[in-house]
C-alpha cells in the first residue's frame, strides 16, 4: 500500500485530472482563436513553449485585424538571451504599432457613439436614484435584519422575473451574438443564464454553451461599478487555474451589464451540503473538494487578489468531480502596489463588498468591521466551509460573527476527522484575524500528516522552482502587453459617461423641480462626476454654485411658507453643494426660533384642547355609571352564580380555583344576595366533593381543603368524610406480570415509598393479599436503619437482597413500614407463599440463581440484585434461589422456604424448607406481605 493510500484524510495536491478533458469552454490557447471575433481579446499565451501552429498562423493570415492584440508567445527555455531579446524587440515594436491603429480606432469609435448617442441608438446605463442613502457610501458593518430580507426578497423576485422573460418563447439575445436559453442561479450581484455562443456555433464547436451572469440595476448603478468591475476581470482572466472558472470577458448591451464565464455541468456546493445536511458529505469527497478549495485560494492569494465572499454557493462541482471556485471577478484587490504593466491610475478602489458581495454568515468579524481585506478572510470563509462539508451545518449557525462572538458561541468537534485536522479547523474559523492562519499554505499544512524531513526538502525546492520560473514567465508576458484593448475601451467608456453625466445634470439644473427623486438624481450626477473627473472640473464648479443658488432661493419661500421640515431637508441637501455654510446656517436659526414660537403656540392650544374634552368625558362617564351601575351589578352576579352552579354540579372537574374567584365576586357585587344563597352553594359543593372522593380520594381531600378556606369552619364541609382508595386494590388481583401498573406502594412518611407489591387473588381457603414483588433489598432496609437506633446502614450494592440480619431487625422493620404507611405488614405464611411462589404456571426458572457447575457452567455461589430473574405468572421474582426467605409455618414456627445460592440445583425448589432460629446469615432474607383494607 501506497503513502496515499494509507491516509485517506489528509488533503491531496489537486491534479490536472479534475479537468475535464473536453471542456471546449475554457479559455483556449491562441492556437485555436476565434474564427471572427474582432472585438476579444485573446488570452495570453500559456506558460510553456510555443504551441504547433503558432508561428506559421501569423504568416499565413495577413488579412486578420491588425488591430487586435497578438499573444505574447514565450521562448522555450533552450532559447539563448540573445534570442529572449529579440524576442523581445520585436514585441515592443508590434506594441507601438498597435497603440497607434488604436488610437486611431479610437478616435473613429467615439465620433460614432457621440452620433449613435443623439440618435438615440446608444443608451448609457440609466441613473435610478436611491431613495435612502448616498449611493457611493457604505457601511459594512451593518447588517439590519430588514435589508437582509429584503436583500433575498429582491433575489428571488430577480430570478423569476429572468424566468418569467424565458418562458415567453422569446429568448434574449446580447451583442447580437449570445442566446440567454434558461435561467441557472440569481445572487446578490444579479441573475446567472445559460447561453449559446453563435460564434462557437458557426465554428462547429462541440460544446458552444458558456455561462453569462447579467448584473442587477442595484450592483450597475454604482458610480464606478463597471470601470472597476472590468479592471477585476481583467484580473480574473490573468489568475486562470484548473480550480477556478474561467472569466471570458465583461461587457455591455445597452443598460445590460454582463460577465462571460465558462459553462459547467453540475451542482452548486451549497446544494450538495443542503442534501447532505444531515450527516455531512462522503469523507473522501468532502477532501477532494478542500484540495480545490485550497489550491484556487493559494493561486489568487500569490496574484494578490482575495475573494471577500467565499462561501458555497460560490463554489461549484462539476460531474466529474471537479472543484470550482467563481466571481473572483469582483473579488477585492489586495495588492498594495500594482504589477508593473498597469498605470497608477489602474487600481482598484472599488469595494465589490458595497454592491452585496458580502455574506454575514462567511464574512470575518474583521470585514464586518470594515477593516481593511487581508488573506486570513477568506480563510475564515474558507474553514467555515470545510465545516459544513463534514457535518452539513455552519459552525456558528449561520450567524454573523461579530453576533456570533458577542453570544459566545463554540463550534461543536467534528469527529469524524482527526484531533489535528480538528485544530486545523477550529483555528481557521477563530473570530480574531491574529488567532487564523496567515496562509492557505499554513492551512493546508496543518491539515495534512507530518512527512519525512527529506520529502520536505524535495517539495519546498521544487515549489521554490516552480514559484521561480511563474514569477520571471509572468513578468516576462505580462509586461509586453501593457497597453490593451480594453485599457483603450474603459477610457473611451469614461469619456462617453462624463460627457452623458454633463448633459443630464445641465438639464436637471434647468427644470429644479426640487422633489425628491429631481434632489437624489442630481446629488447622484454632481457624485458621479466628482468622482470621474477627481474634483478638477470648472464646468462642475459653475454648476456646484448654481444649484447652491437654487437651493437658498427654495428654502426662503419654504421658510416664508411655514413648510419647516421641507426647508430643513432642503437645508441638510444643500450642504454638498458649497463649503460656506453662513447663509444656510442663518435659515437655520431663524427656522428654530419660528418652530418655537409656533410649538409654544400650538402646546397651549392643545392643553386647553385636552382639559376641555377630559372634563367633558369625566361628567358622561359618571352619568353613565350612575345609569347603568345596578343593573351591571346584576348581570355580573348572575355570570358569577352561573360559573359557581357549572362547578357544583360535578359534571367535569372541580376547579375550586374558579370556585373561589366567583364566589368572592358574588359577596363584592351584592352581599346580602349572597347570603341567602350561600347554604345552597355550599351543600352542591359538598356533594360534588363526596362524589369526586368515590374515584379520586386524594383530589377530593385537597378539594374539601380548600372548600373550607373559602367556606370558614362551615359544619357541612367539616362533616363530610372522605374515604380514602388503597392502592393495592382488589382489582389488581392477578395482573402484577402486566407491568407498572398492575403494581402498587404505599407512601412512607418522611421515606418516600414502600417495598414494590403485587396482589394475589384469594381462593377457598386463602384471602387476597399483597406481597413484594422482589426480596427486601439492602436500600429498602437502609430507610429504615437510617431513623432506628437499633439497626446500622448496611454498605456495598444497596440493590441486592437483604442478608445477615437478625429475625429481630426484620420484625422491627415490618412494624416501622405498618406505622409509617398506616398499613399492616407482616411475614407472609408459608401457605401464602407457597400459593403465590406456584401462581398458575409452575414451571420454574432454569436460571434461577442456585448452585450449578456442570460442563464448564458456573452458576450460583453469591447473590445478585434482587430485580434479577425471571418472574413467574403473577409477577413474583426471585421466590426460589438468591436468598431464603423467612416465613411463619403452622405454630408461628419460623421457617426459611425457597433455597438459597448456596444450593444445589435439584435441591432448590419451591418446596425447600429448613427450619431456623432467627440468627443472621448470609442466605438469609425476607419478602413482605401487606394486608388488603376491608372492602377494598
Amino acid at each position: 500500500m501506497s503513502d496515499k493510500d494509507s491516509d485517506k484524510t489528509r488533503v491531496k495536491p489537486p491534479t490536472q485530472s479534475a479537468l475535464p478533458s473536453d471542456d471546449v469552454t475554457r479559455v483556449v490557447s491562441p492556437s485555436t482563436p476565434p474564427v471572427d471575433d474582432k472585438t476579444q481579446i485573446p488570452p495570453a499565451a500559456s506558460r510553456g513553449s510555443v504551441p504547433d501552429g503558432v508561428g506559421a498562423q501569423h504568416k499565413q493570415n495577413p488579412s486578420e485585424d491588425k488591430t487586435r492584440l497578438s499573444p505574447a508567445l514565450k521562448t522555450p527555455h533552450s532559447d539563448t538571451p540573445e534570442d529572449l531579446k529579440q524576442q523581445k524587440l520585436r514585441q515592443q515594436i508590434l506594441q507601438k504599432q498597435l497603440r497607434q491603429q488604436n488610437r486611431q480606432k479610437q478616435l473613429r469609435q467615439e465620433k460614432l457613439a457621440q452620433q449613435m448617442i443623439k440618435q438615440g441608438k446608444l443608451q448609457l446605463p440609466g441613473h435610478k436614484p436611491l431613495q435612502t442613502a448616498d449611493a457611493t457610501q457604505f457601511n459594512p458593518s451593518v447588517f439590519p435584519e430588514a435589508d437582509k430580507a429584503s436583500s433575498l426578497s429582491a433575489e428571488a423576485d430577480r430570478k423569476r422575473r429572468a424566468a418569467a422573460e424565458l418562458s415567453t418563447g422569446e429568448h434574449i439575445v446580447l451583442k447580437e451574438r449570445f442566446i440567454l436559453e434558461r435561467v441557472l442561479g440569481s445572487g446578490g450581484m444579479g441573475v446567472v443564464y445559460k447561453a449559446k455562443d453563435l460564434l462557437k456555433v458557426e465554428a462547429q464547436d462541440r460544446d458552444p454553451y458558456v455561462a453569462i451572469k447579467v448584473l442587477s440595476d442595484e450592483f450597475k448603478a454604482h458610480p464606478k461599478a463597471f470601470i472597476s468591475l472590468q479592471r477585476e476581470s481583467r484580473k480574473s482572466q490573468r489568475i486562470a487555474h484548473p480550480n477556478i472558472v474561467n472569466v471570458f470577458d465583461f461587457d455591455r448591451d445597452g443598460d445590460t451589464v454582463f460577465m462571460t464565464m465558462e459553462y459547467l455541468d453540475g451542482n452548486s456546493l451549497d446544494q450538495l451540503i443542503r442534501q447532505y445536511k444531515a450527516t455531512g458529505l462522503p469523507t473522501d469527497d468532502v477532501w477532494d473538494i478542500i484540495n480545490g478549495l485550497t489550491a484556487a485560494l493559494s493561486h489568487a492569494h500569490a496574484e494578490n487578489i482575495i475573494h471577500s465572499d467565499f462561501k458555497p454557493g460560490n463554489i461549484f462541482v462539476t460531474q466529474k468531480g471537479a472543484t470550482k471556485v467563481f466571481d473572483f471577478g469582483i473579488a477585492r484587490a489586495v495588492a498594495k502596489v500594482e504589477q508593473q504593466d498597469e498605470s497608477p491610475e489602474d487600481k482598484t478602489v472599488f469595494d465589490a463588498g458595497n454592491l452585496g458581495a458580502l455574506t454575514p454568515a462567511y464574512a470575518s468579524l474583521e470585514m464586518l468591521e470594515g477593516e481593511e481585506p487581508d488573506i486570513r478572510d477568506d480563510l475564515y470563509a474558507l474553514g467555515c466551509v470545510a465545516y459544513e462539508l463534514f457535518t452539513g451545518e455552519h459552525p456558528y449557525r449561520r450567524l454573523p460573527a461579530n453576533e456570533a462572538e458577542k453570544q459566545g458561541l463554540t463550534a461543536k468537534r467534528i469527529n469524524n476527522i482527526k484531533k489535528f485536522q480538528w485544530l486545523a479547523i477550529k483555528k481557521a474559523i477563530a473570530f480574531r484575524r491574529e488567532d487564523r492562519f496567515d496562509t492557505v499554505e499554513r492551512f493546508t499544512a496543518a491539515l495534512t500528516p507530518k512527512i519525512k524531513s527529506s520529502n520536505t526538502l524535495l517539495m519546498s525546492i521544487v515549489i521554490i522552482l516552480l514559484i521561480s520560473m511563474g514569477g520571471y514567465f509572468s513578468f516576462f508576458n505580462e509586461s509586453a502587453d501593457s497597453y490593451s484593448e480594453l485599457d483603450i475601451r474603459n477610457e473611451l467608456e469614461l469619456k462617453i459617461k462624463i460627457d452623458y453625466l454633463k448633459e443630464d445634470l445641465a438639464s436637471l439644473v434647468k427644470s429644479a423641480a426640487f422633489t425628491d427623486p429631481w434632489q437624489d438624481g442630481i446629488w447622484k450626477n454632481v457624485s458621479d462626476l466628482l468622482i470621474l473627473v477627481k474634483n478638477d472640473d470648472p464646468w462642475l464648479d459653475q454648476q456646484k454654485m448654481l444649484i447652491y443658488q437654487l437651493y437658498l432661493k427654495e428654502i426662503s419661500s419654504a421658510v416664508d411658507a411655514g413648510k419647516y421640515n421641507k426647508a430643513k431637508a432642503l437645508i441638510q441637501n444643500a450642504q454638498r453643494y458649497t463649503d460656506d455654510v453662513t447663509k444656510l446656517d442663518a435659515q437655520q436659526i431663524k427656522i428654530a426660533s419660528l418652530v418655537q414660537d409656533a410649538t409654544r403656540t400650538r402646546e397651549v392650544r392643545q392643553k386647553r384642547e385636552i382639559d376641555e374634552k377630559r372634563l367633558s368625558h369625566e361628567n358622561d362617564r359618571r352619568n353613565q355609571q350612575n345609569k347603568m351601575s345596578r343593573a351591571r351589578k346584576v348581570e355580573l352576579f348572575d355570570v358569577a352564580l352561573e360559573n359557581v352552579n357549572a362547578q357544583t354540579k360535578c359534571q367535569g372537574r372541580l376547579n375550586m380555583r374558579n370556585v373561589q374567584t366567583a364566589v368572592e365576586k358574588l359577596r363584592d357585587l351584592d352581599h346580602k344576595r349572597y347570603n341567602r344563597l350561600e347554604g345552597k352553594i355550599v351543600n352542591s359543593l359538598a356533594g360534588c366533593i363526596a362524589q369526586t372522593g368515590k374515584a379520586f380520594p386524594e383530589r377530593a381531600t385537597e378539594a374539601k381543603k380548600q372548600a373550607l378556606r373559602i367556606f370558614k369552619s362551615n359544619q357541612v364541609l367539616m362533616a363530610l368524610k372522605i374515604k380514602q382508595r388503597d392502592p393495592c386494590d382488589i382489582s389488581l388481583a392477578g395482573l402484577g406480570s402486566r407491568g407498572k401498573r398492575a403494581l402498587c406502594k404505599d407512601k412512607i412518611k418522611d421515606a418516600g415509598a414502600g417495598p414494590v407489591l403485587i396482589v394475589i387473588p384469594g381462593n377457598q381457603k386463602i384471602r387476597a393479599f399483597a406481597i413484594g414483588k422482589f426480596e427486601v433489598s439492602v436500600r429498602e432496609l437502609n430507610k429504615f436503619c437510617k431513623v432506628s437506633p437499633g439497626c446500622r446502614p448496611i454498605k456495598g450494592d444497596t440493590e441486592l437482597p437483604v442478608s445477615n440480619i437478625t429475625f429481630k431487625v426484620a420484625k422491627a422493620y415490618l412494624k416501622w413500614l405498618s406505622r409509617q404507611s398506616r398499613q399492616k405488614y407482616r411475614l407472609p405464611t408459608k401457605n401464602e407463599w407457597l400459593y403465590a411462589a406456584k401462581s398458575q404456571r409452575r414451571k420454574l426458572d432454569a436460571n434461577r440463581n442456585c448452585m450449578l457447575s456442570t460442563r464448564g457452567i458456573e452458576k450460583g455461589g453469591k447473590l445478585v440484585r434482587a430485580s434479577i430473574g425471571k418472574q413467574n405468572s403473577w409477577g413474583l421474582v426471585n421466590y426460589v434461589g438468591n436468598v431464603q426467605e423467612w416465613v411463619y409455618d403452622k405454630g408461628r414456627k419460623l421457617v426459611a422456604v425457597g433455597g438459597s445460592f448456596k444450593q444445589s440445583m435439584d435441591n432448590c425448589t419451591v418446596t425447600t424448607t429448613h427450619a431456623h432460629n432467627g440468627s443472621a446469615d448470609i442466605s438469609t432474607g425476607l419478602r413482605v406481605v401487606r394486608e388488603l383494607r376491608a372492602g377494598s
